[in-house]
């Protein structure tokens, strides 16, 4: 790590202040070990974006479900279930449809809906998680109830993104939050200019944490739908 980005690091920024606070809850009610079995799933998603999402997930401002728009092999379904678990709340909502066009540079041949209904069976988070195997736009076109936490990692096309962010912030409630992964990916350009795009139009969140590759925002307590 740079000299630069160290001193940033320590700057007393939200994003600063969310990490740290992320990541001592995180060691201090999953532990080591536990976050260790979590990573140990296939996926792209690092600890400090985990412990980010399991603290959004587990202590929660806002009222709704946590919903998750892209699940993979389960990784950051996981770090969402186990907040939602600490919080004694509904399961994620965990939406992709597995229909195997998802991350071939990792898994060519696998069967991703199996592999992720064995990871979260085998950490023991079934009840927690709610998987719905269908694509976000066609979940979006009948969705109804509100949402607390979205999380958006599935399709990183322009149009794709733009869909999820129209479909679904709109439920998202007062006090809630939208994150987005690879939100600085120079691979996945039409990530960052969809959320940029649609969130200069929506004035109602604050961007409360812009990390190297992941963004999340919080729609303001007086910004009711």
């Amino acid at each position: 790590m740079g000299l630069k980005r160290r001193i940033l690091r320590c700057l007393p920024t939200s994003t600063n202040r969310l990490r740290r606070s992320a990541a001592r809850f995180a060691a201090q009610t999953l532990g080591p070990e536990l976050m260790a079995r979590i990573e140990a799933v296939p996926g792209c998603l690092n600890r400090e974006q985990g412990t980010i999402l399991y603290a959004l997930a587990a202590r929660p401002e806002a009222t709704g479900r946590v919903v998750e728009i892209g699940s993979f092999l389960g990784r950051s379904t996981l770090w969402l279930a186990h907040g939602v678990t600490r919080a004694g709340t509904d399961p994620v909502v965990a939406i992709d449809p597995h229909d195997g066009h998802e991350r071939p540079d990792v898994c060519p041949d696998l069967d991703s809906y199996s592999a992720f209904l064995e990871n979260v069976r085998g950490a023991g988070m079934s009840d927690a998680v709610e998987p719905v195997r269908e694509r976000s736009r066609r979940v979006a076109e009948g969705w109804s109830e509100p949402i607390r936490l979205l999380w958006i990692d599935g399709s990183h096309d322009y149009e794709d993104v733009l869909a999820d962010l129209t479909g679904f912030v709109p439920h998202v409630t007062p006090g809630g939050y939208v994150a987005l992964h690879d939100t600085r990916s120079k691979r996945f350009g039409g990530v960052r200019r969809a959320m940029l795009e649609f969130f200069a139009a929506h004035r109602g969140f604050t961007r409360t944490a812009a990390l190297r590759n992941m963004t999340v925002y919080c729609r303001s307590l007086g910004n009711a739908q």
